[in-house]
């Protein structure tokens, strides 16, 4: 659920015009019915258009702004991804501002949470996406209705089912039909993107992408 916090936070991204459409679907919504948050917008878009004075954003907006020049965090893994989800560096940079932003993370289960996203056309059929697995987390066993391939953005992550661990950096491959589970041995966060065809099954339920998530 988008609170009125996270529509705050979002605004000044909305007078700069670089918004996810789903985001900027939004705040017109929760403007339109907030008079309070219409007259904060205003002030914003005033600012930037008379460059009167800069304006002071929260981490979150800073590093996903800094993200969307090729300044974030994850930059190296721009031209990576780009290809990973079938769009351009551009697109690549704003999805991965989005690692950089709280509120974009959808808790799933203990020490899980999740980021999606659409790919391009190539992947219109697949589930795009981060995973974030804090340390001992465990991704469930799941079966791969699709090929799926997966880029490590941060920290490690072992594989249960052949013993490999795939460390930063390090893109790794599944065929369809293959099944495995997933484990944060180290003591950081893991971060990988993904990107399975047609979605997953955990135990024996589909999840595909257009109802993503974990049980």
């Amino acid at each position: 659920m988008t609170t009125v916090d996270d529509i705050r936070e979002l605004l000044p991204l909305y007078a700069l015009g670089i918004l996810e459409p789903d985001e900027l679907q939004a705040v017109e919504q929760a403007v339109a019915n907030d008079p309070g948050l219409a007259t904060e917008l205003i002030a914003y878009q005033d600012t930037t258009h008379h460059l009167a004075a800069p304006i002071d954003p929260s981490p979150d907006v800073k590093a996903r702004l800094l993200s969307s020049i090729g300044g974030g965090v994850f930059e190296r893994f721009a031209q990576q991804l780009g290809a990973l989800y079938d769009v351009t560096v551009d697109r690549a940079r704003e999805i991965l501002g989005l690692i950089e932003r709280a509120a974009s993370w959808e808790p799933r289960a203990p020490g899980i949470a999740l980021v999606h996203f659409d790919g391009g056309p190539a992947y219109a059929a697949a589930d795009c996406g981060f995973v974030r697995l804090a340390p001992g987390a465990v991704f469930p066993f799941h079966k791969h209705l699709g090929d799926e391939a997966c880029l490590v953005l941060e920290g490690a992550v072992f594989d249960g089912t052949n013993g490999r661990t795939i460390e930063t950096g390090e893109e790794y491959f599944q065929k369809e039909g293959s099944a495995h589970a997933l484990i944060n041995r180290g003591s950081v966060d893991c971060i990988f993107a993904a990107r399975a065809m047609h979605g997953i099954e955990v135990g024996g339920i589909a999840v595909r992408p257009d109802k993503p998530h974990v049980p």
